[in-house]
């Protein structure tokens, strides 16, 4: 709560160029920070009674890996990405890709099915191809965004899984 009271009264002074990202990025490194530190307040007899620490970990790893990463990526990439005359493409449907994207790749990665993962990549530029071969714009932002995808998943299930 008091994380998120100093950014309230932060975010108005950072407005600028890249302010709001970097504001960003530090609040969610206060909130895990501080959910790091609940957890290790809480003695180990009392985590199991809550929960299981594997499952809590298993929990967060699916957290971290669907809004918040949506969210760096708007705020990091955004410049990239290309206006389309086609506007076809339904509101918010980028976005829940991404999501399904990363949520397999973990499943994916959780039950040691690496060669699976480029099922996604597949399934993806098949979706896109015709955006991909006829946009360079849209398929270099199309890259970038995959590409953060697999580094966002991988970094997060290393950091709290392997």
């Amino acid at each position: 709560m008091l994380i998120d009271y100093a950014k309230f009264f932060l975010a108005p002074k950072f407005t600028n160029g890249r302010w709001p990202a970097y504001l960003f990025t530090v609040d969610q490194f206060c909130h895990y920070l501080a959910i790091i530190g609940i957890y290790l307040a809480i003695s180990p007899q009392q985590t199991q009674l809550i929960l299981n620490p594997n499952w809590l970990i298993l929990a967060l790893f699916f957290l971290i890996i669907t809004k918040p990463i949506n969210i760096i990526f708007k705020l990091y990439f955004e410049c990239y990405q290309v206006e389309l005359e086609d506007t076809s493409s339904i509101s918010g449907a980028g976005a829940m890709v991404g999501n399904l994207e990363r949520l397999i790749i973990g499943i994916f990665l959780i039950l040691g099915q690496y060669a699976a993962i480029a099922l996604v990549f597949t399934a993806k530029s098949i979706a896109r191809y015709d955006m991909i071969s006829k946009n360079q714009g849209f398929a270099e932002y199309y890259l970038i965004g995959s590409l953060f995808s697999m580094i966002s998943v991988l970094v997060t299930y290393a950091l709290l899984i392997f």
